[in-house]
């Protein structure tokens, strides 16, 4: 058996609009470990929220389409299964908690309700009375009080927090082997974000799930990561170990966002560091060529010319740029 329980393979999709073929996901491969926490992270537009989706097989045609690539879930192209083969493993064996609680839920079903069907659907032969038991426990366990009750209410009958805590519990239902979670903790406040975080982290731990965290906030991924992704313009620029990542940076990119994060022990004159730009039209940007070329205070004429390829720094610590060691250069003595 592999230690990785998904490894993608030069995955690739587009979006076909009135303006030309946008490539959100352009040759992305990555994998993940059994058991492991693994975070992708990137601006807004990177294409990480596309990637999931991808691996899901839920990009609406039109105007998406996965143009190729292979994603092996436990050892089987999930490329090459058929659509409804397709539903049984989503929901059951991979699962996603969505970004929006409020829009994912549905509003004229309870939370119970909206639980108890992702297990009947995929465990038949499981009796009324022992859905709602194990949905029940579920609330209890993503700390909802009072579960038995809650249960019972609408969507709109819950908090921001308690609303993600629940799409947790359906996500978790049927003790899913892969677990994508996309920003989580969007529109809440700090304290509840460390909450919701803790209740992820405790499950994956519980049922030994493999957790997928797409976020763009490095702190969070700090704290609980095991692995890290750096995306940008559809493609991992570097990959690595936690420590890897925030201790050894090789892409200019990732220097950037760690340089960006806010410093209680500098000075508020010093101010906020940021990367000049914008992140790249995926439609416009040549395939050939460093996406972050244009941004890039390192690059040079072959840059913006030829695609760099992945180059492992250290033992499972890659990362794909001509022009890493004058940027590693910079960053030490930026440091020093």
């Amino acid at each position: 058996m592999s230690d990785n329980i998904l490894e993608v393979r030069r995955l690739r999709t587009s979006f076909f609009t009135d303006t030309g073929e946008l490539r959100a996901v352009d040759d992305m491969s990555y994998s993940v470990r059994r058991g492991e926490f693994c975070a992708i992270i990137g601006e807004s537009g990177s294409g990480k929220s596309v990637s999931a989706l991808s691996v899901m097989r839920l990009i609406s045609y039109p105007p998406g389409f996965i143009k190729g690539g292979e994603i092996l879930f436990d050892g089987r192209d999930l490329m090459g299964v058929s659509d409804k083969e397709m539903q049984a493993i989503r929901g059951s064996e991979i699962a996603m908690i969505f970004q929006e609680p409020g829009t994912a839920l549905n509003p004229v079903m309870t939370i119970g309700a909206q639980i108890e069907e992702n297990i009947r659907l995929h465990e038949r032969g499981v009796s009324r009375e022992e859905t709602a038991r194990r949905t029940a426990e579920l609330l209890e366990l993503v700390g909802i009080p009072d579960p038995e009750t809650r249960l019972k209410d609408y969507p709109h009958q819950f908090s921001g927090g308690m609303k993600q805590r629940a799409m947790i519990a359906m996500a978790m239902s049927c003790r899913p082997k892969l677990l994508f979670a996309d920003e989580p903790t969007t529109a809440l406040d700090v304290t509840v974000q460390a909450q919701v975080l803790e209740q992820l982290n405790d499950m994956r731990t519980r049922f030994g799930t493999s957790l997928v965290l797409i976020t763009h906030n490095l702190g969070v991924v700090a704290r609980y990561a095991d692995s890290v992704k750096i995306m940008y313009g559809g493609r991992i620029v570097e990959s690595g170990s936690t420590d890897d990542i925030f201790i050894e940076p090789a892409h200019p990119y990732t220097m950037g966002l760690i340089r960006a994060v806010p410093r209680l022990d500098l000075p508020r004159s010093h101010g906020l560091y940021t990367i000049e730009g914008e992140p790249p039209d995926m439609s416009k940007t040549p395939p050939d060529c460093c996406p972050f070329h244009y941004r890039c205070p390192y690059a040079d004429e072959r840059c913006g010319k030829e695609r760099p390829r992945d180059e492992e720094v250290s033992p499972g610590h890659v990362c794909a740029c001509f022009r890493r060691d004058v940027a590693k250069a910079a960053w030490k003595g930026a440091d020093a």
